[in-house]
């Protein structure tokens, strides 16, 4: 059933894309492959991040709760629930997608270990691909399958530049969804401790398994990384949008100042006589050789 489910539809897609491309480069195809697997999962690798982002978020409150709990396990764990609960966070929707991946990179194993031998590509490919013309001459003999990337690395064999790729790679993937800062607690100790402790068991696995699963997992953690800047971007700009979005307080304008002028700065009006008409205050003048 797990060749059925998995290893065969696995198999064909990547004999399909390698049937496609130019120049038949197997690295090629492996990397096509994953980041159509990739696209495949992006729902719930979505998911995931968002739940690795809101718990790291929480830190600050769960830190708070374990500080009131004062070391009762019973009483910390059903406060922290109620938090997840009133957050509407699911603590266990992040290994979601990995539980998906171990299958398909175990599958993916079976892939390129049985992709060499022309009796297991005739066994695994459905009657379509069979049809393929360069997966027909491999059946029938006609030509040479040629595990290489770029016609340099065999992908059959360990390869320690993709393996320390791989590694690096995993390295910047992890590191990237930490929280800037950290707390001293032991667990916030044990993560960090993990963010160096995968790449170089990464890196140690892919130097004893077949190059092809190193470029595999080096092409996963590239989209990932990718994918992780997207979500991680994303909620950086609805979170400025919500802070643009809040009411602010109206601000007060200021009046005019003749509004405010108290009434002995206004100026006065003009006398006027019992008649009504006003007129302007005397002035005296001299005129030419006249008396004044």
């Amino acid at each position: 059933m797990f060749t059925t489910i998995l290893v065969q539809p696995l198999f064909n897609l990547l004999a399909v894309i390698y049937a496609l491309i130019p120049y038949r480069d197997f690295g090629v195809a492996i990397i096509l492959l994953t980041i159509v697997v990739r696209l495949i999962l992006w729902p719930l690798v979505n998911k995931q991040l968002h739940s690795q982002k809101a718990l790291q978020e929480l830190q600050p409150e769960l830190q708070r709760i374990k500080s009131q709990t004062a070391g009762d396990k019973q009483l910390e764990g059903k406060m922290v629930m109620e938090l997840y609960k009133e957050k509407e966070i699911n603590p266990f929707a992040s290994f979601l997608p990995l539980l998906i991946q171990l299958p398909i990179f175990f599958a993916l194993f079976i892939v390129l270990r049985d992709v060499v031998k022309p009796i297991e590509i005739a066994h695994l490919a459905y009657e379509p691909v069979k049809n393929l013309g360069p997966i027909m001459d491999i059946i029938k003999g006609h030509a040479n399958f040629d595990p290489k990337f770029l016609g340099l690395i065999e992908l059959a064999k360990p390869s320690p530049i993709i393996a320390l790729l791989a590694g690096i790679a995993q390295f910047i993937q992890t590191k990237q969804l930490q929280p800037k800062q950290q707390s001293k607690d032991a667990q916030a100790q044990m993560m960090a401790g993990m963010t160096y402790l995968f790449p170089v068991v990464t890196f140690v696995i892919g130097l004893t398994l077949p190059s092809a699963l190193a470029l595999y997992w080096l092409t996963t953690s590239l989209v990932a990384i990718l994918q992780q800047y997207l979500v991680l971007r994303q909620d950086v700009v609805e979170l400025e949008a919500s802070i643009d979005d809040a009411p602010t307080k109206p601000s007060r304008t200021k009046t005019p100042a003749t509004a405010t002028m108290p009434a002995a700065a206004k100026p006065k009006a003009l006398p006027a006589d019992r008649s009504g008409v006003k007129f302007a205050p005397k002035t005296s003048s001299k005129s030419k050789g006249g008396k004044a």
